[in-house]
């Protein structure tokens, strides 16, 4: 696709599977620059795609993960994810973890685009 720039499926019922296929789908996409995947649950796998995602998607500037259930695995697997992508806004509000934010943390505070007013991180946590 080469017009679509914000996608918004917060709140779909996306379950792994789904989002693991459409993480796969917008990784050879070149115009995205906002994507929402707030309230869907997601698992090591879809965890995985997302990261994929960010990896081979240059574009995507925006990414929203509320509500999504993250755990300490999924954050430190994220966090591994950030490293090279180019996000300028992240926000990752009401998901429940600890261990997680100190890797994600430590990326983050080396992040050559994502600035500390850009990040929410979820209710309680720091970087």
């Amino acid at each position: 696709n080469k017009v679509l720039t914000s996608l918004d499926l917060q709140y779909c019922g996306l379950g792994p599977k789904g989002l693991c296929e459409v993480c796969s789908a917008l990784g050879v996409n070149t115009t995205l620059t906002s994507l929402n995947l707030s309230g869907n649950k997601f698992d090591d796998q879809s965890i995985a795609s997302v990261v994929r995602l960010l990896t081979y998607n240059h574009t995507l500037e925006y990414l929203e993960l509320q509500c999504c259930e993250l755990d300490d695995d999924a954050l430190c697997s994220l966090a591994k994810g950030l490293e090279h992508c180019k996000l300028k806004k992240l926000d990752l509000r009401n998901n429940f973890t600890m261990r997680g934010t100190s890797e994600l943390s430590s990326v983050l505070k080396n992040h050559p685009t994502l600035t500390k007013e850009m990040v929410q991180l979820p209710y309680g946590l720091q970087w």
